[in-house]
C-alpha cells in the first residue's frame, strides 16, 4: 500500500501499488483536472512534491510533457500515467492552475516539414 497526499487540500489516501494517481484521486473524490485519461491531452499534469516512488514515465508521457514545455525530470507527471510504487508520495494539484494544457502543442508537429528540397 502507498500513501498519497494531495496538496493544497491535505487529503491523504492509501492505494494499492500500481494504482494510477488519477484513479486514486477520483476514488477519493479529490478534485483533479483531467481530460482524456489516456496520455493524449496533458490536462492532468501534476507536480510531484515529495516521494518519487512512482512508475517511470513512458516515452508517450515524456513526449507530451516535452511538447507542453513542462519539466522532464520527474517533478511533473501526468496523473493518468504515474503509478504508485509502494512508498509515500505527495503531489500538488494547484500546479494544474499554473499551465495551459495546450501550451506548446502543435509547435513541433511540423518539424519534419522544415527541410526543403534543394533539387
Amino acid at each position: 500500500m502507498a500513501r498519497l497526499t494531495f496538496r493544497p487540500s491535505g487529503v491523504v489516501v492509501t492505494a494499492d501499488e500500481g494504482t494510477k494517481i488519477l484513479v486514486a484521486a477520483r476514488k477519493a473524490s479529490v478534485e483533479i483536472r483531467f481530460g482524456c485519461a489516456s496520455c493524449r491531452c496533458g490536462t492532468c499534469a501534476i507536480k510531484v512534491l515529495e516521494g518519487g516512488s512512482l512508475s517511470s514515465p513512458r516515452a508517450e508521457e515524456l513526449a507530451l510533457l516535452k511538447r507542453m514545455a513542462l519539466p522532464l525530470d520527474g517533478s511533473v507527471r501526468l496523473a493518468c500515467q504515474a503509478r504508485l510504487l509502494g512508498a509515500d508520495v505527495e503531489v500538488d494539484l494547484a500546479f494544474q492552475l499554473q499551465y495551459d494544457p495546450d501550451q506548446g502543442l502543435g509547435e513541433d508537429m511540423e518539424d519534419d516539414d522544415d527541410e526543403e528540397d534543394e533539387g
